[in-house]
């Protein structure tokens, strides 16, 4: 996939179907300054999902190296890339946080997110399983009900995507999940992190969110 740059924000079309494209922007289009923000819309922007990281540097830089934006700060980056079917919105500590929760602002249109919890004894006894990314992540679904036409956009059972919960890891390989939270009416989305994990862990720390 293929990055084009206008002014201080970059674009893709990871999918670039007229029944159902997907457009992606790094950015923020509105801003003649960069912010470490992710967009991701699908069927020419009937819905759309944004993610803002919060932080505190004052004198971040971007750079593009490959198909990869890098945002670089003193304490904090990000990158952010594409992945095989999704993308990924990497930030990575490089020193001991002040707080064990990364934070991002959220705007969304046209979405319900639906949390995905661990499976039930019962659920598993009757021979259900669900991957370990998969629980404590958010399935994304268009708010309203999209139908399908025979010629027209091709919306199928309105699955927008997925928020996997993410698995976080030190300079020396150790890992382990994060908690996703997505609140829709605060307009947050949040990853805390174990403390003993920041206290013990040697960083940088990659996948904190």
């Amino acid at each position: 996939m293929i990055y084009t740059k206008q002014n201080n924000t970059y674009f893709a079309k990871p999918k670039d179907d007229w029944k159902d494209r997907i457009e992606v922007e790094v950015g923020d289009s509105k801003q003649p300054d960069f912010y470490p923000q992710l967009k991701v819309m699908r069927w020419d922007n009937e819905v759309n999902f944004s993610a803002r990281l919060v932080h505190e540097e004052t004198a971040p830089t971007v750079s593009k190296s490959g198909e990869n934006i890098n945002w670089e700060g003193e304490k904090v980056s990000a990158k952010i890339y594409a992945l095989e079917e999704g993308h990924e919105f990497e930030v990575i500590l490089k020193e001991k946080p002040k707080t064990n929760i990364v934070s991002f602002t959220i705007q969304t249109k046209g979405l319900d997110f639906f949390y995905q919890p661990e499976l039930t004894e019962k659920e598993k006894e009757d021979g259900a399983s669900r991957p370990e990314n998969v629980i404590g992540s958010y399935a994304v679904y268009a708010s309203e009900n999209k139908v399908n036409y025979v010629g027209g956009k091709e919306y199928k059972c309105g699955k927008v995507g997925h928020i996997f919960r993410p698995r976080i890891e030190d300079a020396e390989g150790n890992k382990v999940w994060g908690e996703l939270i997505v609140d829709t009416d605060k307009g947050i989305l949040s990853v805390t992190i174990p403390q003993d994990f920041l206290d013990n862990a040697v960083y940088p720390i990659r996948h904190a969110a």
